[in-house]
Parts: C-alpha cells; sequence; structure tokens
C-alpha cells in the first residue's frame, strides 16, 4: 500500500517506516527533519495546498502530527499552535484525504481524555471521554469530534486509535515505577499496520475507535474491543518485569 505519514519526525513518526516500510511504499512528512529519521518530505498540516499534495495517489494516511509545549513560546502563542496544529491540521487532513479519496485515514489519538476517571473504573471505548481544561487534552478531545463528525459523511475512512504511554521496553530502567498506562513503540507500530489494512470495524460500521495499552494485570483499559474483535491485535510486550516487581 501507499501510505503517507504526517508528523514523520516525532518519536512514534520515525518509528512507523521503520515498522512498516518492507510491506508498504512509506511517504513520511513532516514540517522538519530530525536526527535518525528517514527521508521526510516537507509538509505543514496547516498548509491545505501542501495535505492535498501528500494524500495524492495515497492508500492510506497515518496522522501523527501535533504539537508540543515550546518554552521559547509564550503561553497564548503555545496554545494557540497546539490547537491550530491538532484542530485545524486534523480538519485539513480528513478533507483533503476524503477528497483525494484515500481509503484509511489512521488518526493516533491518546488515552490521556480519560483522566478524568478514578482508578476504580475500567475504561472501554464505550466510556465517554473526560479530559481536564489543558490545552493538550482539550485538543485531542476536539480533534476526536472532528474525526467522528467526518465520519458519518465518509463511512469507513476513518480509524481512531487511542495509545497510551509510549515507552521502549528494551531501554527502560529497572528501576522505573510502573504506569499502567504503559505501551511499548512496538505494539503501537503493530496497532496503526492493522488499523490501515482492516476492511471493517467493530461497533461501529462509519467510525472505528479503539484503544490500547500493554495490557498489564490490574488493568484500568479494557482491551476487548481491540483483542477480541475483527481487529484482532494483543500487546506482545507486557513489561512484565516491572509489575512483578510491583507485586513481589
Amino acid at each position: 500500500m501507499n501510505i503517507s505519514i504526517t508528523g514523520a519526525a516525532g518519536s512514534l513518526g520515525r518509528a512507523i517506516p521503520v515498522a512498516l516500510s518492507e510491506r508498504h511504499t512509506i511517504s513520511p512528512t513532516d514540517i522538519r527533519m530530525a536526527p535518525g529519521a528517514r527521508m521526510i518530505v516537507r509538509a505543514d498540516v496547516l498548509d491545505i495546498e501542501a495535505v492535498e499534495e501528500l494524500c495524492k495517489g495515497m492508500d492510506a494516511v497515518i496522522h501523527v502530527a501535533r504539537a508540543t509545549w515550546d518554552d521559547q513560546l509564550s503561553d497564548v502563542e503555545n496554545e494557540r499552535h497546539i490547537l491550530e496544529t491538532r484542530l485545524k491540521g486534523t480538519y485539513n487532513v480528513l478533507k483533503a484525504a476524503s477528497e483525494a479519496g484515500v481509503k484509511r485515514v489512521v488518526q493516533v489519538s491518546d488515552l490521556c481524555i480519560f483522566s478524568g476517571y478514578g482508578e476504580e473504573f475500567i475504561v472501554s471505548e464505550d466510556f465517554l471521554p473526560l479530559p481536564d481544561t489543558s490545552v493538550y487534552q482539550q485538543s485531542v478531545y476536539l480533534s476526536e469530534q472532528i474525526a467522528c463528525e467526518f465520519a458519518q459523511q465518509y463511512p469507513g475512512m476513518i480509524l481512531t486509535l487511542r495509545l497510551g504511554k509510549l515507552v521502549d521496553q528494551d531501554k527502560l530502567a529497572a528501576d522505573s515505577p510502573l504506569e499502567d498506562i504503559w505501551l511499548d513503540y512496538r505494539d503501537a507500530t503493530r496497532a496503526i499496520e492493522r488499523a490501515v489494512m482492516i476492511d471493517r470495524f467493530d461497533g461501529s460500521s462509519k467510525w472505528g475507535l479503539y484503544n490500547l495499552t500493554a495490557g498489564l494485570p490490574n488493568e484500568r483499559y479494557s482491551l476487548l474491543k481491540i483483542s477480541s474483535g475483527h481487529f484482532g491485535l494483543k500487546p506482545k510486550f507486557n513489561f512484565e518485569d516491572w509489575w512483578q516487581e510491583e507485586t513481589s
């Protein structure tokens, strides 16, 4: 498949081509280059013409682009940049993809939008998001609403994948305190490739929506939908050494 990636200079964006390039033709894009990244085509998701160009001839688009806090900018500038990148960027990608006939857009989202639930809850895709009022969590939540609306008009095109906190199990310090939201990068890229490939969604024919973490014991996030349905993916990296240490 021909697949374009936005936000390809970030840590996840760099990992995706490494994982998928043997089976697909990958076109990484970003507004900047990054050390160790594969050749990246410069494209700003806020520039609709650039986004239209990156969607041409693509079977799928993996939308990872987001802005992070920059200490060189004022609070107002940071908030505007984060919101614009996540909201306007998502709108541009979905608009351009739908007009170009792209079959699948994978929107990479974040489980942080369930931060309002207490630890006594086992959160599934059926739960309504409870984000805090930070600009980051609000940008994630609102960008999902854009995807939901596009999915009503373009059923089957958009799959939103909410990921946990990305870490590399092989590089994690042995004394790192266990977090129930961990997810290894390799499981994230496996899920992203599966999200590109599946021909139908679990639970809805219009909008694919899945949560993914490592699936630790006493997991706060239900993996029933992503693991047992048509998506059919179970994490391979469960940080066993860390949770065994916690329970010993």
